[in-house]
């Protein structure tokens, strides 16, 4: 079976799109990659400060309890009883 020059140029046409369609398609893979990479590093970092937050809030917490306790206290004393 023999190739026509013109048949060649078709089928290496053709390889050349194919080629470039995989590198295309590589690079779009690799951009993809980074993109997911960067955002898990992001959530990383966002679990951390939501951790953080969520210490810093239950500390609160624990605060605002502990001065509703310490007025309770103030509030019962006898000599805070003679203002009621």
């Amino acid at each position: 079976m023999t190739i026509t020059l013109a048949e060649r140029e078709r089928i290496i046409k053709k390889m050349d799109e194919q080629f470039e369609s995989d590198l295309r398609m590589r690079k779009e893979s690799n951009l993809c990659g980074q993109k997911a990479a960067s955002t898990y590093k992001q959530l990383s970092l966002l679990q951390k400060e939501m951790r953080d937050t969520g210490s810093h809030v239950m500390d609160l917490k624990d605060q605002a309890r502990q001065n509703a306790r310490n007025i309770e206290a103030i509030l019962n004393r006898a000599d805070m009883k003679m203002f009621e």
